[in-house]
């Protein structure tokens, strides 16, 4: 894999310097430089190619949620279940991916070392949690996209064979996840966000990765702890229940609408509903008037990022809605489930229904499993990366996509063909269009 280096300075803190740098152990020496280098992780979360593509839209292109109705021959790859190594999409993400991973590293390697009057160590293990939480959620996404890559834990402060990193495998990467979220809970002095890490955050996370391995138990038990006793979604209007989102602000802002809006609303619209995913919401369901304009049926466009005047400029504020309370309500349902309580599951999936507006459904043995994922789909709809992973973690990809091209290969992204190039540790996935 590429490694980009992080070399902090006071003019800047999150600028990127070539392979061949090194850090520079000077630059976070304070509680000023530190909580400095901190806001340059959260800044990289919204680097240009992670916001559209790593979040949201490869994803997204490579299932039945969405059609890749641009131009760009990277992202129709993903549209047409084609990706092939040398995908230079694909490369800029994966990269990104590492450019926050070794930000964050920086930050948990040098901040403990600081000595400073007034800079507590409670402060201190905030901001180093913080940047774990951050590392966990790149690590997730990359982990359960690309499966076997590379674990780096150590800012890149080197140059030649330090660089050369093999991967870990999925267990590995999921294991470090874990532990990272884990201190987050423990270390992290905000108790909820949304736009900063949380206890509550991580404890979230922590049930959507029990729920990825099939932990019913940790799954079940840690999405009601972030809920609460008497927690009722139905109290809490849609896409409000945000636990843990990217914020953006007009002076450093999204163009998220552009990519999802029409030509006539100044967009690219690269990025369309699938038929699929306009069939799947029932008649009444409310969420549809925030997720899907359907007036013109020859293209319909997506509405979760509806700043469409402020898209083409890039100061849309709309956020990416990281996790929310109703992803803890279905983890929750799932899990019950699968430990046979179907009571307590249908009790929790209900909750979504009828927030929606739907006419409640009770869970058993034989509905539940296509039940939730049909519930996922519509509840989350181009939000991330959740349907793609949803199919894949039931065993229902090769069944819903066959139709569209995914097979037995395509159950992990190739690793790009650069990294690999420059690389002697790191071995190109077995399933690649090679």
């Amino acid at each position: 894999m590429t490694i980009s280096v992080c070399v902090f300075s006071c003019a800047d803190l999150e600028d990127v310097s070539p392979v061949n740098s090194v850090l520079s152990s000077a630059a976070i020496t304070s509680k000023a430089s530190a909580n400095a280098a901190l806001n340059g992780v959260y800044d990289e979360l919204q680097d240009a190619d992670l916001t559209f593509d790593g979040w949201l839209a490869l994803p997204q292109f490579f299932s039945d949620e969405a059609n890749a109705t641009g131009t760009f021959p990277t992202r129709l790859e993903f549209g047409n279940l084609n990706v092939f190594p040398s995908n230079g999409t694909m490369a800029s993400v994966f990269t990104d991916f590492y450019d926050a991973i070794n930000v964050a590293n920086n930050v948990i390697a040098l901040v403990p070392a600081i000595q400073e009057d007034g800079f507590t160590d409670t402060e201190k293990n905030d901001i180093v949690a913080q940047a774990k939480f951050i590392r966990a959620q790149c690590y997730l996404q990359l982990g359960t996209l690309w499966q076997s890559v590379p674990l780096v834990l150590s800012p890149t402060s080197d140059v030649g064979e330090v660089l050369n990193v093999s991967v870990s495998s999925r267990d590995e990467i999921y294991n470090q996840i874990k532990a990272d979220f884990n201190e987050a809970v423990t270390n992290i002095t905000a108790e909820t966000g949304p736009f900063v890490a949380s206890k509550q955050a991580a404890n979230a996370f922590l049930a959507r990765v029990a729920l990825y391995e099939g932990n019913w138990a940790e799954a079940k038990a840690k999405a009601e702890g972030v809920l609460g006793a008497g927690f009722d979604l139905t109290a809490v209007d849609y896409l409000a229940d945000q636990i843990y989102s990217l914020n953006f602000t007009t002076a450093d802002g999204n163009n998220l609408g552009f990519f999802y809006g029409t030509e006539g609303l100044g967009g690219r619209y690269s990025i369309g509903p699938s038929a699929d995913i306009i069939a799947a919401f029932e008649d009444g369901d409310t969420r549809f008037a925030q997720s899907i304009n359907n007036d013109n049926p020859a293209t319909p466009y997506g509405l979760k990022y509806p700043s469409f005047s402020a898209a083409s400029a890039g100061t849309a504020t709309d956020p990416i809605y990281f996790i929310r309370h109703a992803e803890m309500v279905l983890i929750a349902a799932e899990a019950a489930a699968e430990m046979g309580d179907f009571a307590t599951a249908s009790t929790h999936f209900n909750q979504v229904r009828n927030r929606a507006g739907l006419s409640e459904i009770t869970l058993d043995a034989s509905n539940y499993v296509d039940a939730i994922l049909k519930e996922r789909f519509t509840e989350f709809a181009f939000e991330g990366a959740q349907r793609l992973i949803d199919l894949r973690r039931r065993g229902k990809a090769e069944e819903v996509l066959g139709p569209i091209g995914y097979d037995a290969c395509d159950k992990v992204w190739p690793l790009p063909q650069r990294d690999v190039d420059r690389n002697v540790n790191l071995q190109q996935n077995d399933c690649c269009n090679c």
